[in-house]
């Protein structure tokens, strides 16, 4: 972030039940949060979408998620300039089955073995963040319409660390499979063993910066 430009602005948020907000957190509330934060960006300062790229990471990629779903799902979709997700995770049920504490200990693997007692225990799970689905509904979605008469509707970026022991690369690898899949302009359906195949052949290398793989919907780009 440039320190000199005096066009560079920061705010901050609580998300409910952390700092000072009040209420309990949950996915509702945090998309209500981020929803009044969007407002304030576009309505208040003034900025319009099409200047507006949503960079999230970790956690919050499952926000930024609920939030561009939201908004491009609305009578009057609002869609953004680009879509960065850091580190992101398909949902919490899988997140958890694999999760270790301090990157050695086990949290729930261990229970794996027993999938009647994971069943059990994700039934107590109350915030799941289905973010595998959301990004595939998406495109789905704005592939079929046009915005604002935009040439591009959507562009998607995921990217990860093969070294991230909170939250496996495989997630992209999740993700970027099930919104592929759903970007009219793509290729036909694959399975997950037949885009990793193609991905092998057709990715880009970035050296140390490691690859990409680039996929285009009918109105808009996928990359990983």
């Amino acid at each position: 972030m440039s320190a000199t430009s005096t066009n560079v602005h920061v705010l901050a948020i609580d998300y409910h039940g952390f700092g000072t907000s009040t209420r309990w957190p949950s996915e509702a509330g945090l998309l209500t949060n981020t929803l009044t934060l969007v407002k304030f960006a576009m309505d208040t300062a003034g900025i319009p979408p099409e200047r507006i790229v949503v960079f999230a990471q970790s956690m919050g990629t499952a926000v930024a998620i609920s939030l561009t779903h939201h908004l491009a799902s609305q009578p009057t979709p609002i869609a953004f300039a680009g879509v960065v997700l850091v580190a992101p995770f398909a949902d919490v049920e899988s997140l958890t089955r694999k999760y270790k504490v301090t990157r050695t200990l086990p949290l729930l693997p261990p229970l794996a073995v027993f999938p009647p007692l994971m069943t059990l225990l994700n039934g107590f799970i109350l915030t799941k963040f289905p973010s595998k689905e959301k990004p595939a509904a998406l495109v789905h979605w704005l592939d079929s319409i046009k915005v604002n008469n935009k040439l591009q509707n959507y562009d998607i970026t995921l990217i990860y660390a093969e070294d991230d022991y909170d939250i496996p690369w495989s997630h992209s690898d999740i993700l970027f499979w099930h919104t592929v899949n759903a970007a009219s302009g793509s290729i036909s359906y694959m399975t997950f063993e037949e885009l990793e195949h193609v991905k092998a052949k057709e990715k880009t290398a970035l050296g140390a910066g490691g690859c990409e793989m680039e996929c285009k919907g009918m109105n808009g780009i996928i990359r990983e």
